[in-house]
């Protein structure tokens, strides 16, 4: 897998958490792995308490499980997790994640929560259906929820932003100001509804010009996508969203952290923009 998608949910994400999550594992199946004679099997985990306890399903085959699976998310669980597997040619060959749909509390008593799909993309990040399909997939999945961030980045599969990353900054105090201050930005940022409201909201930001696509949630939260495709997204693409972006963005100035030697940032204090 080469490419993550991920929404961050918190307490004032609007609806019910169980619901977001039965929605974002549907929609990226439907969206990303619709046909199971395209891939060799499936399966699924769900531990509903943080410390064990609870309920917990594990078995195979999401398409003729769904019904048990979509039970298990509408109860909010700690952590979620549909497999998806390449075909083989061979028996003994090694099987090869195809994708990854899952959904976990960032914080143990489940104020935060992560969506994500992994999937591996290679030469489609130059295709411009195929990068539409993905803004299609996350301005469907999260309509009715008011995520407080989402990225779409290609290897970059840590709960840590690039931005949190080049900042030091940590983890838990950028989750708990991720109203205030955006926890970075991609070649897909989504902004909640009060940092979209002080960018001046989809119509100012359209008229900068460096939005290929700019989706608006029925929260009032923003999907920003900078490119057509996600390899068209240059230094220069980035340069501008982060021009863009800066009034929202923490300050300080981003330094290259060893544990993240693919991020892609400028290294620049976005209060000085």
């Amino acid at each position: 897998m080469d490419l993550h998608i991920e929404a961050t949910l918190d307490e004032r994400s609007v609806g019910s958490r169980g619901d977001a999550f039965v929605r974002w594992f549907r929609t990226a199946v439907d969206s990303f792995f619709p046909d199971p004679s395209a891939f060799t099997d499936s399966q699924i985990l769900v531990d509903e308490l943080f410390q064990g306890g609870g309920k917990e399903l594990r078995t195979s085959g999401v398409w003729d499980n769904w019904p048990a699976l979509e039970a298990s998310l509408r109860r909010y669980p700690f952590y979620a997790d549909l497999t998806v597997h390449s075909p083989v040619d061979h028996e003994y060959d090694t099987i090869d994640v195809a994708g990854r749909v899952n959904g976990s509390y960032l914080r143990s008593d489940g104020s935060y929560a992560a969506l994500s799909v992994g999937t591996t993309a290679g030469e489609r990040t130059g295709d411009p259906e195929f990068c539409a399909r993905i803004v299609d997939f996350l301005a469907e999945a999260l309509d009715r929820t008011d995520p407080v961030f989402v990225r779409v980045e290609h290897l970059n599969f840590s709960e840590t932003t690039n931005l949190e990353a080049g900042l030091r900054r940590a983890h838990r105090k950028s989750l708990r100001e991720s109203r205030s201050h955006l926890r970075g930005y991609a070649w897909v940022t989504g902004v909640p509804s009060e940092l979209a409201a002080r960018l001046g909201g989809r119509q100012r930001l359209a008229a900068t010009g460096v939005f290929h696509r700019i989706e608006e949630l029925s929260s009032g939260g923003l999907l920003l996508q900078a490119t057509e495709t996600h390899a068209g997204y240059s230094d220069h693409a980035m340069h501008a969203i982060f021009r863009v972006l800066a009034p929202v963005l923490p300050p300080g100035i981003p330094r290259a952290h060893p544990a993240h030697p693919e991020m892609r940032l400028v290294l620049e204090d976005a209060s000085g923009v």
